[in-house]
């Protein structure tokens, strides 16, 4: 198992695991969209991918965004996407790929990482608890979607 940042070259040979991340979420492929999308990100370096290969086939990836925390003074980032090929859980990839989150959160000097995961994604939520990940009972989140 070999982990990886993302670099723009590297987009093509991932994008099949954005598009299986969407398709789990009951959203459209758009895999040209989603290309562009995935490529803008890491080029502008406004994300930061990590991937990991199996055999030099890549079975999972997340994606960070950096925020800031005005209350913490620092950065944090926010975990948006985690996906591993059904064929590949239970094999520590994405175990390997929250390790690596967290280390690039230590290496920024974060205040901490956030996430959010569908409310039925209950291996999901387990993996996170395990890993530290508390479940915020505090706040709401509100969206205004602008479609």
């Amino acid at each position: 198992m070999k982990l990886f940042k993302a670099q723009p070259q590297d987009i093509t040979k991932i994008l099949p695991l954005y598009l299986g991340y969407r398709e789990f979420y009951n959203v459209e492929k758009q895999a040209d969209n989603a290309e562009k999308f995935l490529r803008e990100r890491v080029t502008l370096g406004e994300s930061v991918i990590f991937y990991v290969e199996l055999n030099g086939t890549p079975v999972g990836f997340t994606q960070l965004y950096p925020l800031f925390c005005s209350l913490e003074m620092k950065r944090i980032w926010l975990l948006y996407d985690l996906f591993v090929l059904p064929e590949a859980r239970k094999e520590g990839v994405a175990q390997k790929l929250l390790e690596r989150a967290e280390q690039l959160a230590k290496e920024t000097d974060s205040a901490f990482i956030m996430l959010s995961t569908a409310t039925d994604n209950v291996k999901a939520q387990s993996l996170y608890e395990k890993n530290g990940y508390v479940r915020d009972t505090d706040f709401y989140v509100y969206n205004k979607f602008l479609k």
